[in-house]
């Protein structure tokens, strides 16, 4: 028989035992449906994390922030000379080349006020470099730059929430706007920034910086800080590739050891975190496999037991069929391709279910899915693999049958 007549003799076979082809495929179908709804979910989790790094700088960003030092024995005069310095943003710059960008920030609650509106809230002294760290772009106007570091000038960048907060629907750029008892002029205004981690959900994870006001590092220190004081709040850093991470990060902490002698500071790693998310989702991932796994060898143990009782119904069919001048390999054969009609058509029914629970489940909890052609072609080619396993030893029991047993069989 051609592969097309065995794959036809598989078909009349499952139409003529329905009931029993519902029981072969059901373990199948609920396998490869729990395979695809976990991967899909925890896929479509990976796409945003990945999304929400990529527009928010990427995951090469770093870190180093002002806390407390854990010493409590240190001294008035001690405490006072702790914390994050520009000088050790320079020190950075000059002595691990791993990192591509830094930028120190300073940020402290002021009053603010434009026109009649007033509210107290947090300035952010940063330089230019910060804009394309951040991939910040621009609604109106112009980030400040280097001239505007260099010539210390009055001059604020606005968020988009901000910017609506102060000025409402006027354009705020040209506009003045007073930090503390200092005038700044608006020189731009940021484009909004919107990532949600749910769809519908009002929350969005990027509002921190819509709510920015920036001006110039320099420009905040000459107003805003006593004559001498070079303190920070945050180093922003940038590694220059992947590869460099784990030397740049050791480097980074052995020149901050040295300098402040004290753990005054604190180290945030953006890869760091992507990494231990990885982690946790791979062991989510295994937990779920294993149990469509195991609900697919559960099937496979189905499939082989109805195949053996189909074997035994159809006994004389075969010892005719061997008497007709069958071959053993040609009984083999067919029995095996019965066996993976059926678990391929479980295993197209359970890829159908596992895509439509999972789009069910993520509507629920208003997350996001992906469905990759990878996670198709597993769906289904584990399906054909445990018709092929567990449809072995029927087909060889069928292909060795003695005709003349197999004709006297009742």
């Amino acid at each position: 028989m051609s592969p097309a007549e065995l794959v036809r003799e598989g078909f009349v076979e499952m139409r003529e035992h329905f009931g029993r082809t519902v029981l072969q495929t059901l373990g199948v179908i609920l396998g490869v449906a729990s395979v695809v709804a976990t991967l899909g979910m925890t896929a479509g989790q990976e796409a945003a994390r990945d999304e929400y790094f990529r527009s928010s700088g990427g995951t090469l960003l770093m870190g180093v922030y002002s806390q407390p030092p854990a010493d409590t024995e240190l001294t008035a005069r001690q405490r006072a000379k702790t914390g994050l310095k520009l000088s050790d943003a320079a020190e950075i710059r000059r002595m691990i080349p791993g990192f591509d960008s830094v930028v120190a920030e300073i940020s402290g609650p002021h009053q603010v006020r434009a026109g009649a509106t007033e509210m107290t809230e947090r300035i952010t002294a940063i330089e230019p470099e910060f804009q394309q760290m951040r991939d910040l772009n621009m609604a109106r106007g112009r980030f400040f730059s280097a001239y505007d570091m260099e010539t210390r000038a009055a001059v604020i960048v606005l968020g988009s929430t901000r910017a609506r907060e102060l000025f409402g629907t006027a354009d705020p750029v040209g506009r003045a706007v007073s930090v503390g008892n200092v005038r700044y002029t608006v020189v731009g205004v940021m484009r909004e920034k919107v990532f949600k981690w749910r769809e519908n959900s009002s929350y969005n994870a990027y509002e921190w910086m819509n709510r920015l006001m920036m001006v110039p590092i320099t420009s905040y220190e000459q107003r805003h800080m006593k004559a001498g004081d070079d303190k920070i709040d945050e180093l922003n850093l940038r590694l220059a590739s992947a590869d460099v991470h784990d030397d740049a990060k050791t480097a980074l902490e052995r020149l901050l050891r040295s300098r402040h002698g004290v753990l005054d500071y604190g180290i945030w790693d953006r890869k760091e975190r992507l990494d231990q998310g990885e982690r946790e989702g791979r062991i989510y991932d295994l937990t779920f496999l294993a149990c469509g796994v195991i609900s697919l060898l559960v099937g496979g143990i189905v499939i082989t037991n109805i195949m053996l009782a189909s074997f035994t119904e159809r006994m004389r069919e075969v010892g005719v069929r061997k008497a007709l001048g069958a071959t053993g390999p040609q009984v083999f054969l067919q029995f095996l391709v019965e066996s993976l009609v059926v678990t391929v058509l479980g295993g197209t029914a359970g890829l159908a279910l596992g895509i439509g629970f999972t789009w069910a489940i993520t509507k629920l909890l208003m997350v996001q899915m992906a469905l990759t052609p990878a996670m198709v072609s597993a769906a289904v080619g584990a399906a054909s693999v445990v018709g092929l396993i567990f449809g072995l030893y029927p087909a060889v029991r069928a292909s060795r049958l003695d005709p003349a047993v197999a004709l006297r069989y009742e």
